[in-house]
């Protein structure tokens, strides 16, 4: 019973392990050709096409559509901390020529001041081109940790692109202010295992203690109780007996009458027809 106890609780500890190991090993994934890059580098992408240093990117081009569209979370800007926040970006190419999407930059800004860039996120570089009248879909993830918490932030998404003629160009396909929130998830997988294995431990101390005493009951010897029967054997001397309360006159009388012995003094007497046969 005790060696059962013992496995099923180590199996169920470890499968909680594994369980925590799990939700705590979550990895934003970007494709394999998309190489993280920083946001300078989109910048400087027409001057390293043309040669000139004073071409720099425009904005939205007349010929391509985004779209944006948050796939975790779904319907709200809270944006929960520890937590992959996933999002898809679509590219359209309305023209007749063909565009080069480079990549996509993103960063978080004071809201009260666009100007002020508080953290710069992870920025990814596609190289994929998109041909006239095509549209594609571009996935792109990041992750804010708890020094974010409980503040609102300006989030800056822009994705970079080039037309036919190295023209470069770049879409805010967002820029709102959005909410990070700490969830409240009440009892998570953490929190779980160890209250599991509180209760694996006080049962294994219980079944411990009751194998304890159990040892201790069957090592003690049973005792057979003995009756101590005292018998009153009364006064066999007669020196033992105190004459002190009788009067003197009848201490004489029985000093006067002649002493006799134990046997004699308790022998049965004998009938008539016994003392004729003697």
């Amino acid at each position: 019973m005790f060696r059962h106890l013992l496995l099923a609780a180590l199996v169920l500890v470890s499968g909680l392990a594994a369980i925590s190991r799990a939700e705590d090993d979550i990895i934003v994934e970007t494709p394999e050709d998309a190489p993280t890059v920083t946001a300078g580098d989109f910048a400087s992408t027409a001057q390293d096409v043309t040669g000139d240093e004073n071409v720099l990117p425009s904005t939205i081009s007349p010929d391509a559509d985004t779209t944006l569209y948050f796939t975790f979370p779904v319907g709200t800007k809270d944006v929960p901390v520890n937590k992959p926040v996933r999002l898809l970006i679509g590219f359209r190419n309305k023209g007749d020529s063909v565009f080069m999407v480079d990549g996509l930059e993103a960063s978080l800004r004071y809201p009260m001041d666009w100007s002020y860039t508080i953290a710069n996120l992870t920025s990814v570089r596609y190289s994929r081109e998109v041909a006239a009248q095509e549209e594609v879909t571009f996935d792109y993830g990041f992750m804010l940790s708890d020094a974010f918490s409980s503040r609102p932030f300006t989030l800056s998404i822009n994705l970079h692109y080039r037309d036919a003629t190295n023209r470069a160009f770049f879409n805010p396909v967002f820029n709102e202010t959005i909410t990070v929130i700490e969830v409240d998830e009440g009892l998570d997988s953490q929190t779980f295992f160890l209250y599991v294995m509180f209760l694996a431990a006080i049962v294994l101390a219980g079944v411990l203690i009751q194998q304890y005493i159990n040892s201790k009951s069957k090592k003690r010897p049973v005792r057979k109780a003995t009756q101590n029967t005292t018998l009153e054997s009364g006064t066999s001397k007669v020196s033992d007996v105190d004459y002190d309360w009788l009067p003197e006159s009848t201490l004489r009388q029985i000093n006067k009458s002649p002493k006799k012995s134990p046997s004699q003094t308790h022998s049965p007497q004998q009938s008539p027809k016994a003392k004729k046969r003697i």
